[in-house]
């Protein structure tokens, strides 16, 4: 028995998943495009402006006289914009798997044999992807640190010690692990379908 509520739904996730996509996609050429032009340029693709440094909730302005190392603020930008760049991809990546998960269901047959393949490979995306992203965090953290003397920015006087604290959130193994688990129902459903129609 079909569900037009599915199919309906189905064909509505799957035209806003192709926009975002293809958002992502432009996104990502964009981010190439100006990572190669840093690497070429270096500083002179950086707005002179008042220069800034956050930790965590503190914003720190620093005067003319703060040294910066524009290598390792330029590998600290290249390093943003490729991991900006990667993720898009994996982002354009996850939207065509999910429009060929939606494909069937749209079409009123939600345990198509390929659905929990495609599952499954979008599960790994999100890990691969969130992966990607704490690594890319620390490397960003370590060479901020290096761009910036950070002695030089709080007064010896009233700190004792520096400390990097560096994190690393694992919510995206849980987000791959409900996407795996999803895969093996619809991979169970496949199944109990298929063992249907061979009765019919």
């Amino acid at each position: 028995m079909e569900n037009n509520k599915m199919k309906n739904l189905a064909s509505t996730l799957e035209t806003i998943v192709k926009v975002v996509g293809s958002i992502f996609f432009a996104v990502s050429i964009v981010c190439g495009v100006m990572a190669v032009l840093v690497a070429i340029f270096g500083e002179k693709m950086f707005a002179e402006g008042e220069l800034s440094l956050s930790l965590g909730f503190v914003k720190l302005y620093a005067t003319d006289a703060l040294e910066v190392k524009t290598g390792f603020m330029n590998a600290y930008v290249i390093v943003g914009l490729v991991t900006v760049m990667i993720i898009c991809v994996a982002v354009y990546l996850a939207s065509k798997l999910t429009r060929s998960v939606l494909e069937p269901i749209k079409d009123g047959r939600p345990f198509e044999a390929q659905v929990p393949k495609k599952l499954k490979k979008l599960a790994w995306v999100v890990l691969g992807c969130g992966a990607l992203i704490q690594v890319a965090g620390i490397v960003e953290s370590v060479l901020l640190s290096y761009a910036y003397s950070l002695k030089e920015i709080v007064n010896p006087l009233y700190i004792s010690k520096v400390e990097f604290d560096y994190s690393v959130d694992f919510s995206f193994v849980l987000v791959f692990a409900i996407i795996m688990f999803l895969s093996y129902i619809f991979s169970y459903g496949q199944k109990l379908q298929q063992e249907s129609d061979e009765t019919l």
